[in-house]
């Protein structure tokens, strides 16, 4: 006996059943979209605990001060020594100015080109950088630079910095 599917008009087909794992999936997919959402509108909300500063000024300036000259004067005595030459000394010269800076003030003077230090409108350091520039990239070693002109610029830049 054969049996033949003879569709008549107007009947009803039942749709083809789907597996339950789909609205799982779907409903899975929407609590982890949602939280991910809440979680990055979580982390980036500002909080409600205190901030740490930033800066703090030193609690005694004429230490910092005391702590810098020391530090030029025993750079002046290396190179005097002849244990730095002239283009390292004032590299390290350059580099105790400009940390004096960032401990007296919390500007962050140690990587600053000599146009963004002009522009933070600090004339002191400034210049004693811009007189420092020709030694430390100097290309010849034979015209030595005046290490001591350079030490006293950068005492003074300690001694007079308010």
């Amino acid at each position: 006996m054969r049996t033949e599917a003879i569709v008549t008009q107007g009947e009803f087909f039942a749709p083809v059943g789907y597996s339950v794992l789909w609205p799982i999936l779907g409903a899975a997919l929407v609590v982890l979209s949602l939280g991910w959402v809440g979680w990055i509108w979580m982390s980036t909300r500002p909080g409600n605990h205190a901030e740490v500063p930033g800066f703090v000024a030193p609690r005694n300036p004429d230490t910092v001060r005391t702590k810098y000259l020391t530090l030029i004067s025993a750079v002046q005595h290396q190179y005097d020594a002849g244990r730095l030459g002239g283009r390292a000394a004032h590299q390290e010269l350059s580099a105790a100015v400009r940390s004096f800076v960032y401990e007296m003030t919390g500007v962050r003077a140690q990587r600053m080109t000599l146009a963004e230090l002009r522009e933070r409108q600090l004339p002191l350091l400034a210049d004693a950088v811009a007189s420092f520039y020709p030694a430390e990239f100097a290309t010849h070693h034979h015209a030595e630079p005046q290490l001591h002109v350079a030490a006293e610029l950068a005492r003074n830049v300690v001694r007079s910095w308010r």
